[in-house]
């Protein structure tokens, strides 16, 4: 309806139910159109209504009809009686209205649409009601109810009256459907059949009522077999039905049952039908001490169960009667019409709408929602999504937020929504966005951010930076350090700008309060921000300062950060923050970070100065020779492997190294393994025998190192000095080890007579053994010698014999010239030809063959 101030009973406490948790089954709605205040409700009294699918017919005390639109303007205006209206009926098609009054005694019929059975036929008694026929557009029958019931009809010379009742009193109200006529008198309710022209039965009133006249009789077709009957306190429920068998023609085929007996606690003044099986009453309330009452609308079914209850707001209550009060249905869509003499109120059912509105209002919104998921070809979409902003902010204002953050993840991810079409979809993804950016704000308004980022999407819709932003910098606010690293890790670095996360990160790490391992934390968080935002050099250094190993990967995937390393003592502490990796990264990259710039920031640190040097010799030689002559020094000192390993691996590979330097460090430290190498190279071999013999005092070492050379004065040397020791060991040892490479009697005449030797009978015999096995050796290599030589040659006498090939093309190796034409020629078995003056040899000069 257009123009209409809504009073629905959810939201006006006037017209509300007493209790809240039960929801209302109707919507009240107050017409206020400026011609029906103004000219009927203003300067007059409405008296009597009744609706049709087209219009609404209200009656005043001036005997004005009025036809309005639904939308309360005044279409026409029919001045039909002298006196107040008492009662108004249209027909079912909506083109003719009929009003009495019981004060000029007159019953007025009139087109909407023609003029031709217009009429005002006068009675001599008091008429109280007027019932168009459900056919009367085309037979013009109706019913006056004065203190009898007349049933007019169109005859043949015209209109035919025809007495149904009479001598009970007043007709208070007529009631017609299809065949059937109810009315009420002073004794009770009476039914009568068009058809077969019979009264079908008569329903007494109850016991002791109150006054007719006090409290008129309401009566209702819910249906075309069931009459509504309501008076004073009490509805009864009947039904009406054909009877088995008709044995009399003078019996009516019909009779009526009632089925329930429904007893209210108010009076009514006003009855009606709503679907489902259930009346709406228009219930008056008697003054308490002289107070008036506000009418009640009750819904009951027809058990007599209470549906809903709602207390009426309507203007001029407090002069009102229980008689003065009107209601009308209008049975296609259930709209009651309730009237008092100043005033109209329209009741509709409650709509999906209405339902969620007043669900919302009591804060119902789980259920507000499940009818607009059940409901999707009702409500768009979007809908949901209102719905559940306003059940957010409810939420928020009462300090939920965990379940808060919940909810919106749920709902907002919910899809509600076919997603074939892709504008659509884009469309929804906007809506969604929006929702969630909205979320962020209000969590953020009260410092709870931090509670909802869990639940923030980070694609399907992405939100604008400052969200992300904001939610980043929740967690610092709250002091939840942990959980801000946790997704600072986790959101993709394209969802914020991260020199706004810096920015905030850095006013909250000025703060003094934030100490040890929480700064530690941030200053991290904050170093991987820098990377986030390429601000590499920053990240390093930060990462350097932390002894944070993130340093060597930010090095490893950004080689252009070794130019900044340089100065500071950033090298060292690189190195501190872990030893091997730091080596590993510098020897690995000499052409982005020569190892003059790593030496000289370390080269102070003598441990991590050998370590660097070390490595880098493993790992290729030839780089970084000119601190070779540092690294003897190094090794000399700080080589744990036994016998200084690692310093005679270097010497024996090394060749930039001053040697004679390295002797003299080594013979400092009294390093001999070092020494006789040293000494072997500067051609000292007897001063390194002497070592070997005199210092380390190991005979085997001496041996061997006497094997290596193969240097016969060497091995005299080794002779005098193991037999001048007069240690019977070492006897022992070189009869036991020097097998060919000397002869034995040199070495058993420089023993001394008596002298005492370990195991001499078992070294004479190896020693002896050795030697024959070197003569039988000898003689072996000297057969096959012997004997390959013969094969040999005789091989070369056999290819030397074969023919040679001289032809056209064959030069002579010596002048070039051609030597087919020549009868003087040199053939060597080899294949080369020359002509014979060109020969000076008696072999081939070209492979001297």
């Amino acid at each position: 309806m257009t123009d209409v101030e809504e009073a629905q009973a959810e939201s006006d406490p006037e017209t509300c139910s007493d209790d809240d948790e039960v929801e209302p089954s109707l919507k009240y709605e107050r017409t206020v159109k400026a011609q029906l205040t103004s000219i009927i409700f203003k300067n007059t009294e409405a008296t009597a209504i009744t609706v049709n699918e087209k219009f609404i017919v209200l009656g005043d005390v001036g005997g004005q009809v009025f036809v309005l639109d639904h939308g309360g303007n005044i279409n026409r205006q029919i001045n039909a009686h002298k006196g107040p209206v008492t009662c108004l009926s249209v027909d079912p098609e909506g083109e003719y209205v009929a009003s009495c009054s019981s004060q000029d005694n007159t019953v007025v019929i009139k087109g909407l649409y023609s003029m031709d059975k217009d009429m005002s036929e006068p009675y001599h008694s008091h008429v109280f009601s007027v019932e168009l026929g459900p056919n009367f557009s085309s037979q013009s029958h109706y019913v006056v109810g004065t203190d009898r019931l007349t049933y007019n009809e169109k005859g043949f010379f015209g209109s035919k009256r025809t007495l149904i009742n009479s001598g009970e009193g007043p007709i208070w109200t007529t009631k017609w459907k299809r065949n059937f006529i109810a009315w009420a008198t002073d004794l009770g309710v009476k039914v009568y059949d068009t058809v077969s022209r019979k009264q079908i039965t008569r329903i007494g009133r109850d016991p002791k009522p109150p006054s007719p006249a006090d409290y008129l009789c309401h009566l209702c077709w819910y249906n075309e077999r069931t009459l509504l009957i309501g008076w004073a306190s009490s509805i009864k429920i009947c039904q009406v039905r054909q009877k088995s068998v008709n044995d009399s023609t003078d019996l009516p085929p019909y009779y009526m049952e009632v089925l329930n007996n429904i007893y209210l606690d108010h009076f009514i003044s006003g009855l009606g039908p709503q679907p489902d099986h259930k009346i709406i009453t228009l219930g008056y309330i008697p003054p308490d001490d002289g107070e008036p009452s506000q009418p009640c609308v009750r819904i009951t079914n027809f058990e007599g169960e209470e549906v809903s209850l709602d207390e009426l707001s309507i203007r001029g209550y407090g002069m009102c009667t229980a008689n003065s009060y009107k209601m009308s249905v209008l049975e296609h869509d259930y709209h009651v019409y309730i009237m008092s003499p100043v005033d109209l109120v329209i009741a509709k059912p409650r709509d999906l709408n209405d339902r969620m509105k007043w669900l919302i209002s009591k804060t119902k919104y789980e259920d507000a929602l499940r009818i607009v998921n059940e409901n999707r070809t009702v409500f768009t979409p979007y809908k949901y999504l209102d719905i559940g902003s306003q059940y957010f902010a409810h939420l928020r204002e009462t300090g939920e937020f965990e379940r808060c953050a919940k909810t919106i993840e749920r709902i907002l991810h919910l899809d509600k929504m076919e997603q074939t079409n892709q504008e659509k979809l884009r469309e929804r993804l906007e809506k969604t966005k929006g929702a969630w950016e909205l979320e962020v704000l209000g969590f953020h308004k009260f410092e709870q951010l931090h509670i909802l980022c869990p639940y923030i999407p980070i694609q399907q819709p992405r939100l604008d930076s400052w969200a992300y932003e904001l939610g980043l910098s929740s967690f610092l606010s709250a002091g939840q350090w942990a959980t801000f690293e946790k997704f600072l890790m986790e959101w993709p670095t394209h969802l914020y700008k991260p020199e706004v996360v810096i920015n905030y990160l850095i006013k909250v790490l000025n703060k003094a309060e934030i100490k040890g391992g929480n700064k530690r934390l941030l200053l991290k968080c904050l170093g991987v921000l820098y990377e986030y935002h390429d601000d590499l050099v920053s990240a390093l250094f930060l990462y350097i300062k932390l002894s944070d190993k993130r340093a060597f990967e930010l090095l490893g995937k950004h080689h252009r950060l070794f130019q900044s390393l340089s100065g500071d003592n950033k090298i060292l502490k690189l190195m501190k923050v872990n030893v091997d990796a730091a080596i590993t990264l510098f020897i690995t990259n000499t052409e982005k970070i020569p190892v003059a710039t790593v030496a000289s920031s370390i080269k102070d640190n003598k441990e991590l100065f050998y370590k660097y040097l070390d490595r880098l010799f493993e790992f290729d030689p030839e780089v970084g020779f000119e601190y070779h002559k540092d690294l003897i020094e190094l090794y000399a000192e700080h080589d744990t492997t036994p016998d200084k390993t690692k310093l005679l691996k270097f010497l024996r590979e090394s060749t930039s190294y001053p040697i004679d330097e390295a002797y003299r460090v080594c013979r400092e430290r009294k390093l001999y393994e070092a020494q006789v190498y040293l000494l072997t190279r500067m051609g000292h071999s007897l001063q390194a025998l002497s070592l070997l013999i005199d210092d380390i005092k190991d005979i085997n070492k001496a041996i061997e190192f006497c094997k290596e050379l193969d240097d016969p004065d060497l091995w005299q040397s080794l002779l005098v000095k193991a037999t001048r020791s007069k240690n019977p060991r070492y006897i022992t040892d070189l009869l036991q080890n020097i097998g060919t490479h000397i002869n034995p009697k040199e070495l058993i005449a420089r023993i001394p007579n008596g002298q005492h030797i370990d195991n001499l009978r078992d070294s004479l015999v190896k020693i002896l053994c050795d030697y024959k096995l070197q003569i039988h050796l000898s003689d072996g290599c000297k057969r096959v010698f012997v004997n390959d030589t013969v094969k040999l040659s005789q091989k070369l006498r056999s290819l030397g014999k074969r023919a040679v090939m001289v032809d056209d093309d064959t030069e002579c190796q010596t002048c070039k010239g051609m030597v087919i034409d020549s009868t003087d020629l040199m053939v060597y078995f080899c294949g080369h030809v020359f002509h014979q003056a060109c020969t000076v040899k008696n072999y081939c000069s070209s492979c001297y063959m």
